[in-house]
């Protein structure tokens, strides 16, 4: 009997959505340059999904693609107005994934993370009387953590499926670590870092000195120009409260 030729499996992959929300191709292409040159470690070669709020000719959408393509991203996926561009989405080698759910809320401001105990202890009481906590179950129960002594080079991925991640040496730029649970760095975060990749909204994100290129937790990201306002080359933590995203100092 013949061996099988190949095995489909399951993956995490990180990529960008690019929500169009108007499209004049030399404003488009003179800002898109901006963003790409703010974090090129993190953009260039990133996987894209182009979200359409609008409707393009399929000349315009071919230009948006080169025009993407043109400054380093891949894109691969579309969603949104693509009713008339069936055509020219499969011609360009693209999915579209219109009837997918992607996760792409919007960052709440820094100012809404501040509430008061009783407050945040009144909604638990409530959440508590509205839901009987679930059974635990095999599944639930996280393995122990996946420790890393060495350091994570540029271009390497370590994901720790099913546990925490614990990282003893430095991520360099390029470099991208994931976990299902928590993540701890015990030297310097260059790199990416997700959390909670499977929608583990209670993970976290520690790190001795915070120089990340891009943090998430359960689809939710900060990126290194707003990281560098808040706690850049200091110890730091990452976590979602009330679905924002917040990066701070560790006190």
């Amino acid at each position: 009997m013949t061996e099988s030729c190949f095995r489909m499996k399951g993956t995490t992959l990180t990529s960008i959505v690019l929500e169009v929300i108007q499209f004049e191709p030399d404003e488009f292409e003179t800002q898109l340059a901006a963003k790409v040159a703010s974090a090129p470690h993190f953009f260039t070669r990133s996987s894209l999904i182009i979200h359409l709020g609008l409707l393009l000719s399929a000349t315009e959408f071919e230009l948006l693609v080169v025009l993407c393509r043109r400054h380093g991203l891949q894109p691969m996926a579309v969603k949104g107005i693509t009713e008339e561009l069936k055509a020219v989405i499969q011609d360009l080698g693209m999915a579209d994934i219109s009837q997918s759910k992607l996760s792409e809320k919007a960052l709440a401001p820094r100012s809404e993370k501040k509430a008061t105990t009783a407050d945040a202890a009144n909604r638990e009481v409530k959440k508590e009387e509205k839901t009987p906590p679930p059974s635990a179950s095999p599944a639930d129960t996280f393995k122990p953590a996946k420790i890393v002594s060495r350091p994570v080079r540029s271009g390497q991925q370590v994901y720790a499926e099913g546990c925490d991640l614990v990282i003893l040496g430095a991520v360099s730029e390029g470099a991208e670590i994931l976990s299902d649970g928590n993540i701890h760095v015990y030297g310097t975060l260059r790199g990416r870092a997700l959390a909670g990749v499977k929608g583990n909204t209670a993970a976290r994100i520690f790190c001795h000195t915070m120089e990340a290129e891009l943090v998430s937790i359960a689809g939710r990201f900060v990126m290194q120009e707003n990281i560098q306002q808040q706690c850049w080359k200091q110890p730091a933590q990452a976590y979602l409260h009330e679905d924002a995203l917040v990066v701070e100092k560790l006190h």
